[in-house]
């Protein structure tokens, strides 16, 4: 029998735990959280690797937060700690002085500005979560100071706003990142209250987007797909441009998600048909930092709508038939493997399973070490197994999981 190193570490001992002492058993926490008994069963006995949806509706039922199923805390996910919760907290002081910034240096440009976000968007895309930590807090002071010397209505003032709008989510983005739930909700706020500002009405829906987020992570589904509805209706209202379809893309990828999550594959499929149309129309593939309505993210979707259903064998056989390949998108192409992984493992090939893993760990280090999904998959592994077999044991030595 493998050494799972303590039952406290699996979400399914956690939500056996707290289910036991609601005095529940195992059908009343299926009806409450309407899943299906037979899976609150496996993934209590660690044989089933969990869903986002499972967790977020277990954590629903039960009164938690999903953070508390998964065991998270921001400091374990941190890999260098003093100087990474040095940087989140100047941050967190960044953001609380909008209204007093304290910049460096002389005071910089519309045009200087615009080639710092770049830059920061860069080092998000490859994953560097620490160095835009670092990086971010001064260019967020010299963003307020540069917004307070522009006027409101005027188009120097609007590109004012939309920077900083950028800078807004690009906080959220390093709040969720290191998991630090203040930082990401204030930044999320401040983005939404400034996307009416910024003299472009495609930035609301944007705000939509990020701010879908939320009810994806904790099984609000109903009011996350009446959120994203509202948002792909008012960029319809909008010109067909190529930026207005790339952004319905986002937003009908996102709700495709979403709908997988609330158990409708039916409805998910469509807004990845949907998605794909429009890309294929003719659209911005990065109508704004952070989106991505590419061919490659609707494959992605594609493949993982099915492992959101927990149907493994559809999405290995989705993905049998693309190449999920693009080097300057480590964490969309990690991504995929992590779900494959899981998709495999529900398939019934555990060796494959593992081979994805380790296809995202050679990809996006940081994210497949930090990933939920990761942890639950190599320990389900390990139980269906009932032996640590030396590569199953190297991985999880690297990332940190006792099996």
């Amino acid at each position: 029998m493998v050494n799972m190193g303590g039952e406290a570490e699996r979400v399914g001992s956690r939500v056996a735990k707290l289910r036991k002492l609601a005095g529940w058993t195992q059908h009343q926490l299926a009806a409450r959280a309407f899943i299906s008994t037979s899976l609150v069963k496996q993934v209590e006995q660690g044989r089933t690797p969990p869903s986002a949806a499972f967790v977020a509706s277990c954590a629903q039922a039960l009164g938690v937060e999903v953070q508390d199923l998964y065991g998270v805390n921001p400091e374990e996910n941190v890999t260098e700690l003093h100087s990474e919760i040095a940087d989140i907290g100047e941050l967190r002081e960044a953001l609380h002085s909008f209204d007093d910034p304290q910049p460096t240096g002389k005071p910089l440009t519309g045009s200087s500005l615009r080639k710092r976000l770049n830059s920061l968007e860069q080092r998000r895309r490859a994953q560097k979560f620490s160095d835009l930590a670092l990086s971010l807090p001064g260019t967020m002071h010299q963003l307020f100071a540069y917004v307070d010397r522009t006027a409101s209505g005027t188009e120097e003032g609007e590109i004012a706003r939309a920077m900083l709008h950028d800078a807004y989510r690009l906080a959220a983005n390093v709040g969720r990142h290191f998991r630090h739930a203040d930082i990401a909700a204030v930044a999320s706020e401040r983005h939404i209250f400034l996307a009416p500002y910024t003299g472009d009405p495609l930035r609301a829906a944007l705000s939509d987007w990020h701010r879908s987020t939320y009810f994806l992570q904790n099984g609000r589904y109903s009011a996350g797909n009446r959120l994203l509805d509202r948002a792909i209706a008012g960029v319809e209202q909008e010109s067909r441009s190529p930026k207005a379809n790339g952004m319905a893309a986002q937003l009908h990828l996102r709700a495709a998600v979403m709908a997988a999550r609330g158990g409708d594959g039916a409805r998910a499929d469509d807004h990845v048909r949907e998605a794909r149309r429009l890309v294929s129309s003719g659209c911005e593939p990065t109508p704004y930092q952070n989106t991505d309505a590419s061919e490659l993210n609707v494959a992605i979707h594609w493949c993982a709508i099915p492992v959101e259903m927990y149907d493994g064998s559809e999405s290995v056989n989705r993905a049998s038939k693309l190449a999920i390949v693009d080097r300057t998108r480590p964490e969309r192409v990690a991504h995929h493997h992590i779900d494959q992984a899981r998709a495999w493992f529900l398939h019934g090939n555990r060796e494959r399973s593992l081979t994805e893993l380790n296809h995202a760990r050679r990809i996006s280090p940081q994210q497949t070490r930090m990933h939920p999904s990761v942890r639950e998959t190599v320990r389900a592994i390990a139980e269906a197994d009932r032996r640590a077999t030396d590569t199953l044991a190297s991985f999880a030595r690297w990332a940190g999981i006792r099996v």
